[in-house]
C-alpha cells in the first residue's frame, strides 16, 4: 500500500528564494508519513488510543535534487513502507515535480514507545502486520553513523508551546528549524543543502534549553543538541 497525494508549495513553507524550504521538504515528509500511518490505520492517535503507546521518529534523513518554485505546478509525494524490523518501521518518501523529476527523497525510521513504561514496544504490538510489507527503495538512500565533536557554540533555544506535538515532546521537524536558523539568509542563499540527516537520542519538551554546537569541514557541517547534560539530537548537513 501507498500513499500518493499532490500539492503545491505552499507560501507557509517557502523560502527567501520563493522554493520549497529546507523545512518545507521536512514538513512534506512528516505530512506524508503521518498521514500514510493514519491510511494503514496504526498513527500516532490510534496508537495513543488502542495501544497505550506513541511512535517517536529516531533517524530522519532528506536528499535533495531539485528546487520547487512557490505555486509552480502540482508536484508528487509518495509514501511506503521501505523496512519493517521487531522494533523500527522505515517510511521513504518521494517528491516529483510536475515533470516527474525527483526533487527530494526522504526516509523516516520510527520506533513505538509504551506510554507506561516508556519502553521500546515491537511493532507487531501496535498494529503493524505481515500485509504491511515493505517495498523496494526508490533511491539509494543509507543513514549513516556520524558523531560530532563541538568546537563552537552557534545558539541556545529555549522549547517554547508551539515547538510541541501531539506526544507532547518538541517535534521533529523543529529541531531542523533550530539548525536552519543558525544560517544567515545569505548562506542559505548562495550554498545549495544536498543532504540533511539527523538521529534523535532523547526528547525535549516545553521550557527546556536547548544548547547547538557546530563542527565544520569542508562541505559538511555537524551539530549536536542538548539539553543539561544529556544529548537529544545529532544533525549532518551536507553541501
Amino acid at each position: 500500500m501507498r500513499l500518493t497525494k499532490k500539492q503545491r508549495v505552499s507560501a507557509s513553507i517557502s523560502d527567501s528564494t520563493a522554493n520549497l524550504s529546507a523545512l518545507g521538504f521536512f514538513q512534506v515528509v512528516q505530512d506524508a508519513v503521518t498521514e500514510f500511518l493514519g491510511k494503514l490505520k496504526i498513527d500516532g492517535v490510534t496508537a495513543r488510543r488502542e495501544y497505550n503507546a506513541v511512535w517517536v521518529f529516531t533517524r530522519n534523513k532528506v536528499m535533495f535534487f531539485r528546487s520547487i518554485p512557490w505555486s509552480d505546478n502540482e508536484f508528487t509525494v509518495d509514501a511506503f513502507i521501505s523496512s519493517v524490523t521487531r522494533a523500527t518501521l522505515s517510511v521513504d518518501v518521494s517528491i516529483k515535480n510536475h515533470k516527474g523529476e525527483m526533487c527530494a527523497y526522504a526516509r523516516v525510521e520510527m520506533c513505538a514507545l509504551d506510554l507506561s513504561t516508556m519502553r521500546i514496544r515491537r511493532v507487531e504490538t501496535v498494529g503493524v502486520n505481515a500485509a504491511m510489507h515493505a517495498e523496494p527503495p526508490e533511491a539509494d538512500l543509507t543513514f549513516t553513523k556520524f558523531d560530532c565533536e563541538p568546537n563552537q557554540k552557534v545558539d541556545t533555544v529555549q522549547v517554547h508551546s508551539t515547538n510541541i506535538d501531539m506526544s507532547q515532546h518538541t517535534n521533529n521537524a523543529e529541531y531542523v528549524r533550530f539548525i536552519l536558523n543558525t544560517y544567515p539568509v545569505k548562506e542559505l542563499c548562495s550554498r545549495s543543502i544536498r543532504e540533511m540527516e539527523l538521529r534523535f537520542v532523547n526528547q525535549s519538551y516545553e521550557n527546556n534549553v536547548l544548547n547547538i554546537f557546530k563542527q565544520s569541514s569542508d562541505d559538511t557541517d555537524l551539530f549536536l543538541i542538548t539539553s543539561d547534560d544529556a544529548n537529544i539530537a545529532l544533525c549532518k548537513v551536507l553541501f
